[in-house]
């Protein structure tokens, strides 16, 4: 027991690390630490109330730069889609579900490279549209930061303007996501507790990480994260094929 809350507490603390220092990636150490321990569909809702406390420390120590007006707007669009999303993991089997995140995640990279290459001034109906499919995203699958991150990249925010920007939209969608969660019967006291107590280490996390983004190239995190998010796509989809136990 002592050994598996060691487990927790370390990929809590990297995903809080990989976080802060990309905007992403940081729930997708979470979900392969933490998906054998706690299932595929419980996995989802353990995140969200973790991504309360890894969200509040990075407005925490990217504060004084936070694009208000963007993150606000993207964040009203994508609250209808959080319940779609709830919905759809609440009545999906394990097995599928596990292929549906396999896919989602394998996806998402050729989406994430084309919106990073196109550069547009989005106006009101492009970011509803994308912060709805965020909202559905959030609500089924971890990782639906990269679209945060790879949209407001596209239109010129980056280092710590944002992260802050993301840090901002992905608190007010981890409070929805959980409140979402709870009332349909996805988020028990036993996940809650957990969540926070995965939320102690995302302070220090975000610490070290936002020294580190100022000094750290972008390229190569994110051939990691791609690296990582490619490989835990192919697994779930395996284990959708074969069976949900790990």
């Amino acid at each position: 027991m002592l050994f598996e809350y060691a487990m927790i507490a370390a990929a809590a603390f990297a995903g809080a690390l990989v976080s802060g220092l990309g905007g992403f990636g940081g729930s997708f150490i979470i979900v392969i630490v933490l998906t054998p321990v706690v299932g595929p569909k419980a996995v989802i809702p353990l995140i969200a109330v973790y991504a309360i406390c890894a969200n509040l420390s990075r407005i925490y120590f990217y504060w004084r730069t936070i694009a208000w007006k963007p993150a606000i707007q993207f964040t009203v669009a994508s609250l209808p889609g959080i319940y779609l999303g709830a919905s759809f993991l609440r009545e999906i089997p394990d097995d599928y579900f596990l292929g549906f995140l396999g896919a989602v995640l394998i996806l998402i990279l050729p989406v994430r490279r084309y919106l990073k290459r196109t550069s547009f001034q989005p106006g009101i109906k492009t970011i509803a549209g994308l912060g709805l499919a965020f909202g559905f995203m959030s609500g089924t699958a971890a990782g639906s930061g990269m679209l945060v991150i790879a949209f407001f990249n596209s239109i010129g925010l980056s280092g710590p303007l944002l992260l802050g920007t993301d840090a901002v939209i992905g608190l007010a969608n981890a409070l929805s996501r959980s409140g979402t969660f709870y009332g349909m019967g996805l988020l028990d006291q036993r996940l809650i507790l957990l969540g926070l107590f995965m939320g102690l280490v995302t302070f220090p996390g975000t610490w070290v990480a936002s020294r580190l983004v100022r000094l750290m190239g972008t390229r190569a995190h994110n051939h990691l994260i791609e690296g990582l998010i490619a490989v835990a796509g192919v697994v779930f989809i395996y284990k959708a094929f074969v069976g949900p136990e790990f």
